[in-house]
Order: C-alpha cells, then sequence, then structure tokens
C-alpha cells in the first residue's frame, strides 16, 4: 500500500501547498496582532485567530517532523522547525523524540516487578495531574506521594473529569516549560532562545498594540494561548484516550498495538482543516510520511486490509469519542 501510495503521489506535498502554510505561518499572528490594536469585537476575533493559529502551527511543525517536507535533517525542514519553535513557544528536541515514541507504542505499558503498569507512550505520562486510564491507577499514586503531587492528590483523583478541560486549556504552558528546559539540558541553545523568544516577543507586542492599558493586551494574549492549547489537546485526546491500554510484551508487532490503541474520527473539508488531518489517525499511524492531504484518501483501503488481516478498524463520532474518553477518565478517577 506504501508503494502504491507513492505512485499516486500521496507522500508529495507540492510547492503551492507548502507557499500556503508558510503564508498562514505568518499571516494569521500578523493579522491577530493588527485585530488587538483596534479593540473591541475586533480584538476579540484576534485572539480567536491567534489561538487557532497555534495548533494549526503545531501541525506543520508536525509534517515536518514527520518528514513530509522531506528529511528532517536538511536544512529547509531545520529552519522550517525552528520558525515553528519561535511561533509556537515550543520545539522539536523534545517534542520529535517522545513523539516518536508514541508512534511505534501507542497507548503502550511495561510491567514492573511489582505489577505496577508504567507507561512507554509518554502521551499516557502525566502525573500528577492526569490519570489517563484506571490501569494506571497505581503508578500515578506512586508518583502522588512527593512534591507537587502530594498537594494535588487531595484534588485530582476525585475531581479530574470536572477538571480535565481546564486542565486542557493550559497544556501549552507545560509543552512550552518542557521543549525549554529539554532544549537546555540537551545544549540547543537556538532552539531554547527561540522557544522563550515566542513568550517574550509576544507578551511585548501584546502590551504595546493594546488600546488601553498594557495589562489588557497581556490578559489578550494569554486567552489566546488558552483557546490554542485546549484545541490542540482536545484534538490529541479524541485520537488515543479510551482505547485500550496495554501490556507492550503481549502484543504481536507494530500492527497489532495500532489497532488496538488508536480510532479515526469523521472527516469532512473543515474537521480535516481544523485537526490538521489528525481525524485519519489510524492512516497517519500506518504511513506517518504521508502528506496530510491524502490521508482521508487511503481510508477505505487501509481499512479493508486491516479487517482483511483481523484488526479492528475503529471509527467513532467526535460526540461517541468525547464521551468514550470522558468515561474512561472518570472509572480512572476512582479507580
Amino acid at each position: 500500500m506504501r508503494a502504491w501510495a507513492r505512485e499516486k503521489g500521496y507522500y508529495n506535498v507540492p510547492l503551492w501547498e507548502r507557499a500556503l502554510r508558510c503564508l498562514e505561518l505568518v499571516a494569521a499572528p500578523t493579522l491577530a496582532f493588527l485585530l488587538l490594536a483596534q479593540g473591541g469585537f475586533a480584538a476579540a476575533l484576534g485572539a480567536l485567530i491567534l489561538g487557532l493559529h497555534y495548533p494549526r502551527t503545531a501541525y506543520l511543525g508536525h509534517d515536518v517532523a514527520h518528514n513530509q517536507w522531506g528529511p528532517r535533517g536538511e536544512t529547509k525542514a531545520r529552519i522550517m522547525l525552528r520558525l515553528v519553535s519561535l511561533a509556537q513557544g515550543f520545539g522539536s528536541t523534545w517534542w520529535i523524540e517522545k513523539h516518536e515514541l508514541h508512534h511505534a507504542f501507542p497507548n503502550a505499558c511495561r510491567v514492573e516487578a511489582d505489577g505496577t503498569r508504567t507507561p512507554i507512550d509518554g502521551d499516557i505520562d502525566s502525573p500528577p495531574w492526569l490519570v489517563w486510564d484506571k490501569s494506571l491507577a497505581q503508578y500515578n499514586a506512586k508518583a502522588r506521594q512527593k512534591g507537587l503531587g502530594r498537594a494535588l492528590s487531595f484534588v485530582l483523583p476525585r475531581f479530574q473529569v470536572p477538571l480535565f478541560f481546564p486542565i486542557l486549556s493550559v497544556a501549552r504552558f507545560n509543552w512550552s516549560w518542557q521543549s525549554i528546559d529539554v532544549a537546555l539540558t540537551k545544549e540547543q541553545w537556538i532552539e531554547a532562545a527561540l522557544c522563550a523568544a515566542h513568550w517574550i516577543l509576544g507578551f511585548a507586542l501584546a502590551g504595546l498594540l493594546a488600546p488601553g492599558a498594557a495589562w489588557t493586551g497581556w490578559l489578550w494574549f494569554l486567552a489566546a494561548q488558552l483557546i490554542g492549547g485546549f484545541i490542540l489537546a482536545f484534538v490529541f485526546v479524541l485520537n488515543h484516550t479510551g482505547m485500550e491500554v496495554y501490556d507492550a510484551s503481549e502484543t504481536k508487532g507494530f500492527y497489532d498495538r495500532q489497532a488496538r490503541s488508536t480510532r479515526n474520527t469523521p472527516s469532512s473539508p473543515f474537521l480535516d482543516w481544523l485537526t490538521g488531518g489528525l481525524n485519519s489517525q489510524i492512516e497517519h499511524h500506518m504511513f506517518p510520511s504521508l502528506s496530510r492531504r491524502s490521508l482521508t484518501k487511503m481510508r477505505k483501503l487501509t481499512k479493508a486490509a486491516m479487517e482483511e488481516c483481523g484488526y479492528a478498524y475503529v471509527t467513532l463520532g467526535n460526540r461517541e469519542a468525547m464521551r468514550a474518553v470522558l468515561v474512561t477518565l472518570g472509572e480512572a478517577a476512582f479507580a
């Protein structure tokens, strides 16, 4: 199927699409800050545009990191990833290593000698904040025995469902901090500086351009961050949360791991745009370097091939997928 998709050109990102993505990278924040300067309804619209810009920029970095624009070690790809670090506030050094492990072992755990399931996939490893599955309750309980976890242990274990959406909204701040920390640890000074510059320049411009007091511009910038973090995290949780969390040693290989843990959500021109193609999550995991524009073209064939080989191919509507997510989080909260 990969060979057939290459012959069809599904792995190619045409020049016009690359130009459009680059234009969007610059035009969206420029328009957002210009609208801020107008105040009132225009400023509110600008915050929404900037909030939408952040997941859109993350999708661009995701495409480049998956070699969709050519090998990510080449100069063009490295420049794009640095521009994304500036526009996004989090960088590729932390994210790529974490994300490649997620692709290899989505929702996977290893079982320790005492029977505790420890996540291999970093996307389900977020103590003390969330328990993503009831099978991880023991792991998270250990993490909440010291430091910040001890303080949060009185609130989060029973209230993670009502707190879930607020936690999603602040996800960008956590991702940015981790990006800067890892970049500094690995001596990626330019990347760390670009991630920090995102916040410094953003707050400075918002304070200068706000028609009122500077603090109103700072609140505007924070509101855009919360919108962007919520959209991006919301898209992510629909893909794997509520699917099986399993012992990696008991699976039958790569395709089995993907089928156990990955679901699709509906496709439409708007949903494909809003999610950056990640609503075709199964196809993305099977063909990670495939152009996002071509993912939906592979749905029918992928489903037929997986079912022929005895694998599940799970598709849920957005509402049903979110219900599955919340039910799973609720079960985990009381485990």
